[in-house]
């Protein structure tokens, strides 16, 4: 009866499933562009900023690539995506990396920001 009792305390915890997708968690979405880095950083952040309360800044990296910071407009000014552009040679390829703070539309958040780019 013991041993049963040791089986079920420490051999049953290790039965359960974890979640498939962890809920805090970011997560990256990669797309590819036929625009220079920075025209797609621009596009990128013009699509950021026309959504209510976001705010968006392009920044410079490196000599060809290009990264678009995406916060909240709040006082906190959370951040809510990373998107980083680099040349391909004549293509583009864009990692946008999106917190948890955008909710469970992850993907969607990051195809709306490369809509038209």
């Amino acid at each position: 009866m013991r041993l049963l009792a040791l089986f079920l305390a420490f051999g049953a915890p290790g039965c359960v499933q974890p979640p498939e997708r962890p809920v805090d968690r970011e997560e990256r979405f990669a797309f590819r562009t036929a625009r220079t880095p920075y025209a797609a950083a621009i596009c990128i952040g013009r699509n950021a900023k026309s959504r209510r309360g976001v705010s968006a800044e392009e920044r410079l990296l490196g000599e060809s690539s290009m990264e678009v910071v995406v916060r909240s407009g709040s006082r906190s000014g959370d951040m809510l995506a990373v998107a980083q552009v680099i040349r391909d040679g004549s293509f583009s390829n864009v990692s946008i990396l999106v917190t948890p703070r955008i909710g469970a539309e992850r993907e969607g958040f990051a195809r709306a920001l490369m809509t038209d780019c």
